[in-house]
């Protein structure tokens, strides 16, 4: 068992391997490449014994001379891999012969050595075993909306692989979500607003809107404007509505902030010992502070006749059914003389003030 894991192990590393191994074409790429880079940065320079003159005189020229190659070389094998130092000494009597008898007729030492002595490449924008043509020709391949897979390699596959908003096997065509633009031929991508595919640039090329936007004739797809629709917007109305583009919010008014989801006033949550300008407030109905409204209440009424502590609730229940409004103002009369009111003189209270007709309790809370 132990032994078999091991096995598919290697197996796994092996594929591995061979997945991520350089191509002949790039391994003799590397080494030219080096050997052009060295070639390049000697170019120009001596012996270095100081007396050039001399030296030229009696060594030969520095840019043909053997010490000019090794150095090459050697510093080329430095900077190669594994396979690019075995690909350079095999190759070592070939690039000997081009340094001191073709750099000047074939200056391009990687056309001469990996495309046409060993046949490991192939010319820009071609590929394959017979260096065809990558798709959409070698001046523009992939329509230029792209990359030919392998080109100048005998083992390329020379797919196009398009860049993005292109598509096709030569890369001419638009991707979905993708309008060709007229004026310059280049996919480009539609709006951001457009639900699903555009037919033309921008958001006037929407054919559907995305959530919080609807078609417009001249505009396209345009923002609603939730706090202004009817049926729409926030149905609170101690909420103010705010639009922003493809959505809205509803905030608090001023003086209240969000509890449980409701807007609620914020005195309500202050603490109870803190007051504005030396006393607190009983805020009244549309917002009126006045001392009518906050000590009026029937439902807070305080006795002065020996009740003190019990609160007069004065329960008005019309008997004739003589019309809402004389139930109304026999309310407003029990309220304004309240205080006048107490279990001994409520039947001379009734009489004199012509409230016989209508049932009227007095007492606390607790007890009606």
């Amino acid at each position: 068992m132990v032994t078999r894991f091991y096995v598919l192990v290697l197996a796994a590393v092996s594929v591995s391997l061979v997945n991520t191994e350089k191509s002949k074409c790039a391994v003799c790429k590397d080494l030219t490449t080096h050997f052009k880079k060295y070639f390049d940065e000697t170019s120009g320079q001596n012996y270095g014994g100081g007396n050039t003159a001399w030296e030229e005189k009696s060594l030969g020229s520095y840019a043909t001379s053997e010490t000019r190659l090794v150095e090459m070389l050697e510093k080329s094998s430095k900077d190669c891999d594994y396979k690019c130092s075995s690909l350079l000494e095999d190759q070592e009597e070939f690039l000997e012969e081009w340094f001191f008898k073709k750099q000047k007729s074939h200056p391009d030492v990687h056309k001469l050595l990996c495309i046409e002595t060993l046949q490991r490449c192939c010319p820009d924008n071609t590929f394959g075993k017979e260096c065809q043509e990558c798709p959409g020709g070698t001046t523009k391949p992939c329509s230029g909306h792209g990359s030919c897979e392998g080109a100048g390699d005998r083992e390329g596959k020379g797919t196009c692989n398009c860049d993005m908003g292109y598509n096709g096997t030569t890369c001419d065509t638009c991707k979905d979500m993708f309008i060709r633009n007229a004026e310059n031929n280049e996919c480009e991508s539609c709006s951001s607003l457009c639900e699903g595919q555009c037919v033309g640039i921008g958001p006037k090329g929407c054919t559907q809107c995305i959530k919080g936007y609807e078609l417009d004739e001249t505009e396209g797809c345009k923002d609603i404007d939730e706090c202004t629709k009817e049926g729409m917007g926030c149905g609170d109305p101690l909420e103010d509505c705010v639009n922003s583009p493809g959505t809205f919010e509803c905030v608090c008014k001023a003086g209240y902030h969000r509890v449980q989801g409701k807007c609620q006033l914020e005195d309500l949550y202050a603490d109870e010992n803190e007051t504005d300008d030396g006393g607190e407030e009983s805020l009244g109905e549309g917002g009126d502070t006045s001392e009518e409204n906050a000590d009026t209440s029937p439902s807070s009424v305080h006795h002065e006749d020996g009740m003190e502590g019990d609160e007069v609730q004065p329960d008005v229940v019309e008997k004739d059914a003589s019309g809402a409004s004389s139930l109304a103002e026999a309310f407003e009369r029990v309220k304004e003389q309240y205080d006048e009111v107490s279990r001994e003189n409520l039947e001379e209270f009734k009489e004199r003030e012509g409230l016989q007709d209508f049932d009227i309790k007095v007492g606390s809370k607790d007890e009606l």
